[in-house]
Order: structure tokens, then sequence, then C-alpha cells
């Protein structure tokens, strides 16, 4: 468990958190070199993006 104070965050939030930050980023960097064209609908991809990072965040980075 993560504390902020005395708050405490399950560690799957903090992982869903940074995964879907990290999705957005390259998402932003697919926009910007034009590769999204290649996709036939953009959102779906950004939200595999943030599943895939969550599950690696949370599996490697994120103690449990």
């Amino acid at each position: 468990e993560f504390t902020l104070g005395d708050v405490y965050f399950p560690p799957m939030l903090i992982a869903g958190v940074l995964g879907f930050l990290a999705a957005w980023g390259t998402a932003l960097l697919l926009n910007h070199y034009r590769l999204t064209r290649y996709f036939s609908y953009p959102p779906a991809v950004l939200l595999s993006m943030a599943v895939a990072y969550t599950v690696v965040i949370g599996t490697l980075i994120v103690p449990s």
C-alpha cells in the first residue's frame, strides 16, 4: 500500500494511473508521427495500451 498523508492507496490504483499516463504519452508520440492513421479505431488502441501498460507496471514495478 502507498500512503499520501493519512490516505492509503492500493497498488493497482497506482499501477492503473501510471499505465494510463504511459499509454497517453505513447498515444501523443503516435499522433506526432502520424502513425495513428494506420489504426481503424485509435481510442480502442489507447485503451488496449493502457491495459497492457497497467499489467506490465503492476507486475514488474509496483510491489504487491
